[in-house]
Parts: structure tokens; sequence; C-alpha cells
């Protein structure tokens, strides 16, 4: 296996740190495959054991071993000819989508959003145009009420009536004072939280009554595409209108 195989078969396990550094590779491989560790350290802000660490979990002698594996498996990776291209890698992530999503959870999502006094629905960064797109598409729809706060920040007026959906990638800093204020309501007064994510370790999903993780691209299929989550959420959005039109 490659280095991107081995790191994407332990990521289950990693700690928290590690999950950075894992994610930090998959988007800068050439910088942590080349530079020092101790230029890594300072950029990345990760410290040198940690870097340590993270490499001997994957069963490397120390970061230094891991490191000439990874400038190898770049090297070989540029040298052979791509085995897919980028619109295949796209259509392999929408059928890992379709398959991890199941009927009965998006059955009854839509139910709560029909039952629901109104929808809210959260976004930054590369999850704002998934939630912008549901936004848009649930106008149409005459017994829902759907809602897309300004710089998200939530209604004034808002309980147990309410559903508030978050599209979130990754790490979700942009939500923390969000949830950080939800956690001040008495849980009979909040609403229901529901987190659509590419990351099963979501540092927030323990705030949410609901939380539905879709499939994400790893660098280990052979191409950077840089907006796999985003078209896994909108993915995720058509299944949600389909389910409606039934």
């Amino acid at each position: 296996m490659n280095i991107f195989e081995i790191m994407d078969a332990s990521a289950s396990s990693f700690s928290k740190t590690d999950r950075l550094i894992y994610e930090s590779i998959r988007k800068f491989p050439d910088e942590f495959a080349n530079e020092s560790i101790t230029t890594i350290s300072e950029k990345a802000g990760y410290s040198k054991p940690a870097l340590s660490r993270f490499a001997k979990r994957l069963g490397f002698g120390g970061f230094a071993e891991f490191q000439y594996q990874l400038s190898q498996d770049l090297k070989n990776r540029r040298e052979k000819p791509a085995e897919r291209t980028n619109a295949e890698i796209y259509a392999n992530l929408l059928i890992q989508v379709e398959e991890s999503l199941k009927p009965d959870v998006i059955k009854a999502l839509v139910e709560r959003m029909r039952s629901s006094r109104q929808t809210v629905i959260f976004g930054t960064n590369l999850s704002r145009l998934p939630a912008e797109m549901l936004y848009i598409s649930l106008q149409f729809e005459k017994d829902i009420l759907p809602v897309l706060p300004p710089n998200d920040i939530p209604p004034i007026i808002h309980g147990p009536e309410d559903l508030y959906i978050f599209f979130s990638a990754y790490k979700g800093d942009s939500h923390q004072n969000i949830m950080k204020d939800l956690r001040k309501l008495p849980e009979e007064k909040r609403p229901y939280l529901v987190l659509v994510t590419a990351n099963s370790k979501h540092p927030l999903r323990h705030n949410f009554n609901e939380t539905i993780v879709l499939p994400s691209v790893s660098l280990a299929s052979g191409s950077q595409v840089v907006y796999s989550d985003t078209f896994a959420f909108m993915m995720f959005n058509d299944f949600i209108l389909r389910q409606m039109n039934r």
C-alpha cells in the first residue's frame, strides 16, 4: 500500500491531533514530503513529538522514514499516468454517497422538516453553497419554512419546534460559538440539531441529535480534487428533494 492508503486504513483509530495532521498531509503532501520536521512544525503548528508519534502509529520508525516513503509515493504517482480522471472520481464519490444514505434516515428527516415550525440551514466556506441550494429548493415546498441565516446567526425565536441543519465538512470552527450558545439552553428548549458532515469524528458531533456522515474523496484516489465534500453535500440535497417528490 502507498502512504495514503496506509493513512486511510488507520484513520478510524486516529486521535484528534492525528486526524488534524492527517488532513494537513492530504492537503499539502509536498510540504510534508520535502520540508524539515522543524519547518513543518513551525508552519503547521504541530509539535515534533506529535509528528513523530503520528509516523510511528502508521508503523514507521520515525518521521524521517515516513517522510521518505511519502516522497517516494508522490514521485511514483506523478510518473505513472493517472488511472482515473477527476470526472470518474467525482462519479464514484456520488455513487458512494448514494450507497451510504439510508432511505429511512432521509425519509425521517423530510418528515421532520414538514412538521417543524422552521428549518434553519447553516453552512460556511465550501459548505455555504449546498446550504444555499437546499434553502432555495425548500422555498418551493409549501409546507416547509426554510431559513438561511445571514452570517450563520440563528433566528431570535427558536425552540424545540424548529429544525437546525448544519453542513460542516471537517472541523466546524465557525459553528463553535453557535453550539456554545445552544448548550446554554435547557434541553427541552433547544431546536432539533442535525449535522451533515464528511468527518465521522467531527469535533462538534456530540452536540447534535443526529449526525449524517457522507463519504469524502481521499488523495489515495490519485486526484487533488478540492470540492469533493461540496459535491457530496449536493448529492445529499438531491436525495432530500427526491424524497419530497415521492
